[in-house]
C-alpha cells in the first residue's frame, strides 16, 4: 500500500450478526472506516498496537464496507495483512455480546437457561435471600466479583444500587429480555460494608401524559461479606463471660440547659476500691447504652470479652445519650464543656477513676470522632485519648458549611490541630476506603499526616468498607487494645 492508495473489502452481513477481523501492520500504520449498507459511517479503528482489531455487528442487512488506507499521507509504501477471524451467525453473536456484558459466570448461565425456561428466573430469586451474590475471578487471588440482581416494579424508570467500592452507585441493566436486573464490580477479598437499592421512579398524568414526575424509592439493605474479611470475634456474647453491670441514669447539665441521659457500665467484679481507665462513648444508644434494646455497636459485650481475654486494662464506659440535637451538639462547646466538666467530675465522685489525663478516652463515629478530638483540644487536662472511627474532619462548622462529600476547605479541626502546640493526646483512628472520598477518607488521612507531623502518638487504619457501624463494632475493639491494652 502506498501513502495515496486506499483499499476497500466488503461484506455481506444480516442485522444482529457479526464480522470478527484483524489487520496486522507489518510496515505501515493504517486506518479503518466502517461503512454500513448506506454508505454511513458506523466506526473509525485506530490504535496503537501492531494489530488493529475489528469486531462489526450490523444493525441493518446489507453490504459492509472497509476502507483501510495509511495514517501517514505522506509516508512510504507498506505491507500488511488482513484476516478474518470469524462471521458470526445472530445467535452466536447475541451468546457472544451478552457475555461480554455479564461479568458473572452464574447469571450468565441463568440468562442462556431462561431462554428456554423462563421460570428460572423466579427460581433463582426465591433461592437466593441476599440480593448479590459472590463469585471467584479466574487469576486473580486478590478480588472477587460481587453481582447485584432485583426486579424492578412498574414505574421505575431505572434502579441504582449504592455501597462499597463504587460509593457513587451501580446502575442495574437488563439481563437479555428478562424481568431481571444486574450490576457487577470487582471487590477485595476481604471487604465488608453495606449496601442498598434505590428504584428511580417515574410517573404521569393528565389524559394524554401531559404531566410527568419523578420519586425516589429505597427498597433493599444488606451486607456484603467478603470471604477474608477481618473476623469480628468480640461483638457477640460467650457463653462463661461474666457481664458488667449497666446503669441508666441522668446528670444535669448546666452547659446544655438539661438532664442528659447517661449509662454507666461497671465490668464484672467491680468493687469501687481499684482505679480504673474511664471510656467515654458518643451515640450511646447506638454502643449499647440501653440495656433491653440490641446496638448496632454492642459495646458492653465487647468489653465483657475484651476483660476475659484480659486485653485491656480494667476500664469504666460512660454512654452519652442523644437527646434529639445530636448533629448540633457533636461540634459544640456547650456540649464540649458538657463531657469535660461536669461529666468527668461526676465520674470521678462516684466511680474510682485514674487521676491522670492519659486514663481518660473519648471516642465516637463519624461527628462522634469529630468531637472526640475536638473536645480533647480543647481540654487535654482532662482527656488524654482519643478513638475516632470514621471521623467527620471535613467539618467547618460555620453556615458557608462543606460538602460532606466533596469539600471545598478543610476542617476547622484540622486547622486547630496544625496551630496548636503538640498537647498530651494519643489517638487510634480508623476509616474506610469507601466512605465519601475526599470528605470522609481524604480529611482522615490528612488529619492523620498532621498529628504525626506535629509529633502525636497515632495509630491509624483503613479497613475496605464504608461508613457503617457494621465495621465500627469490630474497630472499636481495636481501638481499644491500641489505647488500653495490656502490655
Amino acid at each position: 500500500m502506498s501513502s495515496s492508495e486506499k483499499h476497500i473489502y466488503t461484506i455481506e452481513l444480516k442485522n444482529g450478526c457479526a464480522l470478527e477481523a484483524e489487520i496486522k501492520q507489518e510496515s505501515v500504520d493504517v486506518v479503518i472506516d466502517v461503512l454500513d449498507s448506506d454508505g454511513v459511517q458506523v466506526s473509525e479503528i485506530d490504535g496503537n498496537g501492531d494489530i488493529e482489531k475489528i469486531d462489526i455487528t450490523s444493525t441493518k442487512s446489507g453490504v459492509y464496507r472497509l476502507i483501510v488506507y495509511p495514517y501517514e499521507k505522506d509516508g512510504t509504501a507498506g505491507n500488511y495483512q488482513l484476516k478474518v477471524n470469524d462471521i458470526l451467525s445472530l445467535d452466536r453473536n447475541v451468546k457472544r455480546i451478552t457475555k461480554s456484558e455479564i461479568l458473572s459466570n452464574t447469571l450468565y448461565n441463568l440468562w442462556e437457561s431462561s431462554l428456554t425456561k423462563a421460570e428460572v428466573i423466579d427460581d433463582f430469586v426465591k433461592n437466593h435471600k441476599e440480593k448479590h451474590i459472590i463469585e471467584p475471578i479466574n487469576g486473580n487471588d486478590e478480588e472477587m466479583m460481587v453481582t447485584y440482581f432485583c426486579l424492578p416494579d412498574e414505574g421505575t424508570e431505572y434502579a441504582m444500587e449504592s455501597g462499597g467500592p463504587d460509593f457513587l452507585g451501580l446502575r442495574f441493566q437488563q439481563l437479555g429480555s428478562s424481568k431481571l436486573y444486574f450490576t457487577s464490580h470487582r471487590v477485595p477479598k476481604d471487604a465488608r460494608f453495606n449496601y442498598g437499592f434505590n428504584y428511580f421512579k417515574l410517573y404521569y398524568a393528565g389524559p394524554n401524559n401531559e404531566v410527568q414526575y419523578r420519586k425516589i424509592e429505597h427498597v433493599y439493605d444488606a451486607t456484603v461479606v467478603m470471604p477474608e474479611a477481618p473476623k469480628q470475634p468480640y461483638k457477640s456474647n460467650r457463653e462463661g463471660v461474666e457481664k458488667g453491670e449497666l446503669k441508666v441514669t441522668s446528670l444535669k447539665s448546666k452547659f446544655l440547659k438539661e438532664d442528659r441521659k447517661i449509662t454507666v457500665y461497671t465490668p464484672a467484679g467491680y468493687n469501687g476500691k481499684k482505679p480504673h481507665n474511664l471510656l467515654i462513648i458518643f451515640d450511646g444508644v447506638e454502643y449499647g447504652a440501653n440495656p433491653n434494646e440490641k446496638a448496632p455497636v454492642p459495646t458492653p459485650t465487647i468489653l465483657d470479652n475484651l476483660n476475659s481475654e484480659g486485653k485491656i486494662e480494667p476500664t469504666i464506659a460512660v454512654f452519652v445519650w442523644n437527646m434529639g440535637n445530636r448533629g448540633k451538639d457533636l461540634i459544640s462547646d456547650a456540649f464540649s464543656n458538657f463531657v469535660a466538666i461536669e461529666l468527668i467530675e461526676w465520674t470521678r465522685k462516684n466511680y474510682i477513676i485514674y487521676p491522670e489525663s492519659d486514663h481518660v478516652i473519648v471516642a465516637g463515629s463519624s461527628r462522634g470522632g469529630f468531637a472526640a478530638s475536638s473536645i480533647a483540644l480543647n481540654h487535654s487536662a482532662s482527656i488524654g485519648k482519643v478513638l475516632s472511627q470514621s471521623g467527620s474532619y471535613w467539618i467547618k462548622g460555620i453556615s458557608d458549611e462543606n460538602h460532606w462529600m466533596y469539600p471545598t476547605d478543610e476542617g476547622k479541626l484540622i486547622t486547630a490541630y496544625k496551630r496548636s502546640p503538640r498537647l498530651p493526646i494519643q489517638f487510634y483512628m480508623d476509616v474506610g476506603i469507601y466512605d465519601a472520598g475526599a470528605g470522609m477518607l481524604g480529611m482522615n488521612r490528612e488529619f492523620r499526616t498532621i498529628l504525626e507531623l506535629k509529633g502525636y502518638t497515632v495509630d491509624y487504619n483503613e479497613f475496605k468498607g464504608g461508613h457503617s457501624y457494621v465495621n465500627w463494632c469490630a474497630t472499636l475493639a481495636n481501638g481499644l487494645i491500641s489505647l488500653i491494652g495490656k502490655n
